[in-house]
């Protein structure tokens, strides 16, 4: 027995390996990262972020946080790798327990290794990367994403990973655990509460599910295990961003829904034929789920979703559109995708176990590998602006405590300009430059690359009421102040920016600025900064 055990967790091990190598990460910091891990930098005591205004609003993922902030106290930094390849294994063991649970007696070793291979194909660096030099579209990653630009898996170790918890959750349902499969669903919504909605769905179908099985009392007994374990969660999200008042939390919520986050809140704007076609390839993982638990569990979860989408589309509210009801299909979708594969593998199980295709499979799954560990070494996704590297380096080797910097964002509009659901992972930075959908990517990792505080951007938010007017106003304020100074008006504006604690204004290289008493500290071709007097 123990035997058995120690070699299925070897091979675990190698396939989930396998898996997140093909699979690739983004190096640090990457896009979302430079938003969530922020408060964990800044409490781990990095630089200088503990003086970063964002820094100091509500954390929204304070778990997340703190399992930053120790593991840069007492681990490297790559840990973080380990961290999003352990998840990724978790998510690929999941889609395998759920082949497992549709395949029944037909499961065999061979069985599995050809929907192990496929599921690999399907969400390989190698394909993704293929998929937008050929078609100018990442394809692929439409068969493991949501709608509106949800997901679960993503470029990096990020809160939403969590998410994987959800897919494992419905993997071990299906093999009758039903206690630590809602386990799994509290503690993916206690990383990142987002998560709160599609978990409470699941429960309600794991509860249903249940009822019509015959077993009433075991549903509720879930139902109170899902309160006590998701409670901590619920306390700590209303005491950090309980409404200040009616109308400012109003206004937050407008602004984030229309103006920040639009793309993800705004059915309007995210359905397209991508999403049509997402969530006709979700039904078509139902109707091949009949006859087993997870035709029912995914149909539940489908009209749900729909039921509160319909009513955010109806209602218009803002409150709802922000509880993203659609984000159930970031499960759903690679869950689909498991079922579509299995019924596959199953329909040619005659022929899986020849010595043969196991060595193709094999071969297969290695060279997925070994594209992801070329791609990533080659840099040939996740890409980042290398115009800003001198910049950034001079700020972290010469950041003083007190300073904060002026940087030149970009605001862009979003609502006007975002059509449906898209991944920019493998897409080269001038394409991205050029993407008007796309939040500009020049210097979003500044914070946590060089250490050293900012007055505003506009890809990382705070989240509680007050503090998302704030930023709103910062953005105002950061556009007056550079339309001033490339105006010529530094000295009109050298107070004001005092005021705000800033010390430093980076520029573009071409359009430089002056005013008695500023000094100009740094310059290359891309970037200028410039010191203001001191007092």
């Amino acid at each position: 027995m123990a035997k058995s055990r120690t070699r299925s967790v070897l091979i675990w091990v190698a396939m989930a390996a396998l898996f997140a190598l093909a699979y690739a990460q983004a190096p640090l910091y990457y896009s979302n990262q430079n938003q969530y891990f922020l408060h964990g930098l800044a409490q781990a005591g990095h630089g200088g972020l503990e003086e970063d205004w964002l820094a100091n609003t509500a954390d929204p993922t304070p778990v997340f946080s703190a399992l930053v902030c120790i593991t840069i106290r007492l681990l490297h930094p790559y840990a973080f790798h380990v961290y999003y390849a352990l998840l990724l294994g978790v998510y690929m063991g999941s889609l395998v327990g759920i082949f497992a649970a549709l395949a029944g007696p037909r499961d065999a070793p061979g069985a599995r290794l050809v929907f192990l291979t496929i599921i690999v194909a399907v969400h390989s660096a190698l394909f993704r990367w293929a998929s937008y030099r050929l078609f100018d579209s990442d394809y692929p990653w439409y068969l493991q994403a949501g709608v509106a630009g949800q997901y679960v898996l993503g470029a990096m170790f990020q809160p939403s990973t969590f998410g994987v918890l959800l897919v494992l959750a419905i993997s071990l349902f299906l093999h009758a655990r039903p206690f630590l499969a809602t386990a799994c669903l509290c503690l993916a919504a206690t990383f990142h509460s987002t998560y709160l909605l599609p978990g409470a769905i699941l429960v309600l179908a794991f509860m249903t599910i249940l009822w019509r099985e015959g077993q009433g009392r075991r549903a509720l007994q879930l139902a109170g295990w899902s309160v006590l374990l998701v409670l901590p969660a619920l306390v700590l999200v209303f005491a950090s961003f309980r409404p200040t008042s009616a109308a400012t939390f109003a206004e937050a919520q407008e602004t984030l829904c229309h103006f920040r986050i639009p793309h993800h809140c705004l059915p309007t704007l995210w359905l397209d034929g991508i999403a049509g076609f997402q969530v006709g390839w979700i039904l078509l993982g139902v109707v091949l789920s009949w006859g087993t638990r997870l035709f029912l569990l995914m149909l539940l979860c489908v009209a749900l979703g729909a039921v509160l989408t319909v009513a955010q589309v109806l209602t218009q509210s803002d409150t709802l559109a922000l509880l993203f009801p659609w984000r159930i299909s970031a499960v759903l979708v690679p869950v689909a995708s498991a079922v579509i594969v299995s019924r596959l593998v199953l329909l040619l199980h005659r022929w899986q176990d020849r010595p043969v295709v196991r060595w193709l499979n094999v071969a297969l799954l290695l060279g997925f590998a070994c594209a992801g560990v070329v791609l990533m070494w080659f840099r040939q996704g996740f890409q980042a602006s290398p115009e800003e590297l001198g910049l950034l380096e001079f700020v972290r080797a010469n950041r003083s405590p007190g300073d904060v910097y002026l940087l030149p964002v970009q605001v862009p509009h979003l609502k006007a300009s975002t059509r449906g659901s898209l991944s920019s992972d493998f897409k080269p930075v001038a394409a991205k430059k050029q993407d008007a959908r796309l939040i500009p990517v020049d210097l979003q990792r500044f914070r946590l690359t060089t250490g050293a505080p900012i007055f505003i951007d506009f890809k990382s938010i705070p989240y509680q009421d007050r503090d998302v007017l704030e930023w709103e106003d910062r953005l105002i304020r950061n556009e007056l102040y550079y339309g001033a100074l490339w105006a010529g008006g530094f000295d009109t504006q050298q107070e004001r920016l005092r005021r705000d604690g800033i010390t430093h204004v980076v520029t573009p290289a071409d359009k430089a600025i002056e005013g008695a008493g500023l000094r100009f500290v740094y310059s290359d071709e891309f970037y200028h900064v410039y010191r203001l007097p001191d007092y």
